[in-house]
């Protein structure tokens, strides 16, 4: 049973309330507002409501810290709200910061790229708003059924972005691919949290972690596992639950394709390194190395395939996501390490950085693809010559995406590196260098089409926001590099003001 929450948890919960407000205004403000007015107010709104949750967050970060160190601060605060649903610790509000100036650039991006009639615009951003909500949800709790409904909040409004060019037949199509394949794993996943609630009398995995770590794993909790695992990998894109995300993301416009491919799986990661971390942490935990072997496996599986398929490619929104799928396995090279702090650290700081370098590419290529209708790999040739500064800023971010020095690419991949070798993850260090080395054969594709090709294609515009977010992230990219330790500080500051 959940009990009505406190005031004290309403204030740590203040952030998300504040979203769940915005939500409300940009809804009703498609009631009593018409014309070109209303897509302006729509966007002022979540723009407004997205810096306040921003504000709020990092207003609560010293409460944070306090709860944490002292879970009967006041015996009034808990790092656990609303019956235990929810964590409030640092890294439940660093999501919150770091998911929503994701959102506000890819609101940026959505308003440039493509205009949406004026009614669209509440749903677009009322969608978005609560993907976002889902996404701090589900990676701040270890409740499963909690876990499973911020799963489900993450998924519908994601299906219908995919969908939103309901008029283009492949976006329509990339939709349904990715709503069939997204039911599928979440019934497989729910069909195993049933299990493990049916094995160890709870839905609460702190709970349930030490049950499973104390003794031999039977048949039952080996099945339950994996069913929670295929969970986890629909959103993270783990071979060989991967298949719908080339074509997803090619069906989707750049800004949404932005928005999964870096919010999604940073949110499911961060939940994954929660679990991990309560299934590892005991000294004496039986199911460690297995959790260990299965992660290492699938981290090297899922980087290999994805680099391998991104030869083929013509499609650079396809080819990128092949790409998303190959980082998302050097990430989880990280989580393998656990309960090491080091290795969350080093996921904190190369979503961090991925979250710049992605961005970057997709909307990139998505302003090509707006002004030449296509985003295949044809449309970027002699674009040295059509648009010097736009070619210049896409060799800065797929430089960054192979982890070439000197931008934060290369800085997080060292900084994974070194956990790895610290704690003797040989296999995983060797499998990342040699997937890096491959990954360069199919990025330098797209920096030969932009520098060594002629086209008779004409020049192209660049739109001043564009330009902007595009700086920043380029921008980001080589302060981040100069500054890597500073990165690795807050990263390994972050979770051991986490998790003690």
């Amino acid at each position: 049973m959940i009990d009505a929450p406190k005031t004290i948890e309403l204030i740590q919960l203040w952030p998300v309330l504040v979203l769940v407000v915005t939500i409300g205004l940009i809804l009703l403000s498609a009631l009593f507002l018409r014309g070109k007015n209303a897509s302006q107010a729509v966007v002022a709104i979540a723009g407004a409501g997205l810096a306040v949750a921003v504000i709020a967050a990092v207003k609560l970060f010293p409460l944070a810290r306090t709860v944490t160190a002292n879970p009967d601060f006041a015996k009034l605060s808990s790092g656990n709200l609303i019956s235990e649903s929810i964590v409030f610790d640092p890294l439940f509000l660093f999501m919150i910061v770091f998911l929503s100036v994701l959102l506000f650039g890819v609101m940026m991006l959505s308003i440039t790229l493509w205009q949406k009639d004026v009614w669209e615009w509440p749903i677009f951003c009322a969608l978005l708003l609560g993907s976002l909500m889902g996404m701090i949800l589900m990676s701040s709790t270890y409740h499963l059924i909690f876990f499973a409904i911020a799963f489900e909040l993450v998924s519908l409004p994601s299906y219908v972005l995919v969908g939103f060019r309901r008029f283009n037949a492949k976006s329509v199509e990339g939709a349904a691919k990715y709503i069939i394949f997204g039911a599928v794993c979440s019934a497989i996943m729910l069909y195993g949290i049933s299990l493990l609630y049916g094995l160890t009398g709870s839905f609460h995995f702190q709970k349930i972690a030490p049950v499973l770590a104390d003794g031999g794993l039977q048949m039952a909790e080996v099945v339950a596992l994996l069913c929670l695992l295929i969970g986890f990998g629909f959103k993270i894109s783990l071979v060989p639950m991967h298949f719908w995300t080339p074509d997803v993301f090619e069906a989707a416009g750049a800004d949404i394709a932005a928005w999964l491919s870096v919010a999604s799986k940073s949110a499911m990661l961060i939940t994954l390194g929660r679990f991990v971390q309560l299934l590892t942490l005991p000294a004496d935990s039986h199911i460690k190395p297995i959790v260990v072997i299965t992660l290492t496996v699938l981290a090297i599986i899922t980087m290999t395939v994805a680099n391998l398929s991104a030869y083929w490619q013509k499609s650079v929104k396809r080819l990128l996501a092949y790409s998303s799928i190959a980082q998302a396995g050097y990430i989880v090279c990280g989580i393998a390490v656990l309960p090491a702090p080091a290795g969350m650290a080093a996921v904190i700081a190369y979503i961090i950085v991925y979250m710049l370098m992605n961005f970057g590419a997709f909307a990139v290529t998505g302003l090509i693809e707006k002004q030449t209708g296509s985003d295949d790999i044809e449309s970027f040739t002699g674009l040295s010559s059509r648009s010097p500064k736009l070619s210049a800023l896409m060799m800065f971010f797929l430089f960054s995406l192979v982890g070439l020095p000197p931008l934060a690419g290369f800085a997080v991949k060292w900084i994974l590196l070194s956990v790895l070798w610290q704690n003797n993850a040989t296999l995983l260090v060797v499998a990342i260098l040699i997937n890096t080395l491959l990954s360069l054969f199919y990025y330098m594709r797209i920096a030969r089409a932009m520098y060594f090709e002629i086209s008779p294609l004409p020049a192209l515009t660049l739109p001043a926001p564009i330009t902007g977010l595009l700086v920043l992230c380029a921008g980001g990219l080589i302060v981040l590099f100069l500054g890597w330790g500073v990165l690795n500080t807050f990263s390994i500051h972050l979770i051991r003001t986490t998790w003690g």
